[in-house]
């Protein structure tokens, strides 16, 4: 269990991006041109985690993949600049993912993945010495729903468990996790120690609004409401607070 006299240390395992975002107040009129804003940024939900640990004086590491592209050689210096430890190199040749983020009048999303085949993990990017003196493992669905990545992760997850890990996961995207199959999802996932998810993935994972179901596969579950905050499920127990406003 995690001491709470010294830096949390985390490991983050998944998708790194740069995300580009467009976004127009009257919509989109396809075959003609809107105003609006176009804008880019680092991203990727695994990327995000661990850059926001180290803000919050947690020791973090990212496991994940670039290119050694324009792209990628950005995203090193950005984990290096936000003191986030990044283990692995860039892959030759290969291109580092990109997300198209599309935003609606209303502030909702809808995104477009462009990701190279050639950045997903295989069982033989598992190494023990990426996982000693940790206290947590994160990780995103992007990782599970690349099938290609499930043998590694589920090596991931066992070693885990097998030294006392805490580990909390994030399915990220409910339309992936439908096209993977949610009762597929859990028993590859399970058993977790947290699990963070919107309330259309939670939906899906408890099959209906009783979110306590959720608590036979995980210790603890914290449902992300947007504006509303955030409420945590646990033992019985229940804690909801409000968003930051931004």
């Amino acid at each position: 269990m995690m001491s709470t006299d010294k830096k949390p240390r985390i490991i983050s395992l998944g998708d790194i991006a740069w995300d580009f975002l467009l976004e127009t107040p009257q919509g989109l009129i396809w075959g003609s041109d809107v105003p609006g804003r176009v804008d880019f940024s680092y991203g990727g939900s695994a990327c995000n985690f661990a850059v926001w640990a180290s803000r919050c004086g947690a020791e973090a590491r990212l496991l994940g993949k670039v290119g050694d592209d324009l792209f990628g050689k950005l995203m090193v210096q950005h984990l290096k600049d936000e003191e986030v430890e990044f283990p692995l190199s860039p892959i030759p040749g290969a291109r580092t993912a990109r997300i198209g983020v599309l935003v609606s009048p209303e502030g909702e999303r809808a995104m477009v993945m462009d990701k190279d085949p050639r950045l997903a993990f295989s069982p033989a990017d598992f190494a023990p010495e990426l996982f000693e003196g940790l206290d947590l493992l994160f990780f995103t669905g992007y990782t599970v729903f690349n099938r290609s990545s499930v043998d590694f992760l589920e090596l991931i997850l066992t070693y885990a468990r097998k030294i006392g890990i805490l580990i909390a996961f994030d399915p990220s995207s409910f339309h992936l996790m439908e096209e993977f199959g949610h009762q597929e999802l859990i028993e590859l996932v399970s058993p977790l120690d947290f699990l963070m998810l919107n309330e259309d993935e939670a939906s899906i994972f408890a099959g209906g609004e009783d979110f306590t179901r959720m608590l036979t596969f995980t210790k603890m579950v914290v449902i992300k409401r947007g504006p509303r905050g955030a409420t945590a499920l646990w033992d019985k127990k229940e804690l909801s607070l409000p968003a930051f406003a931004a």
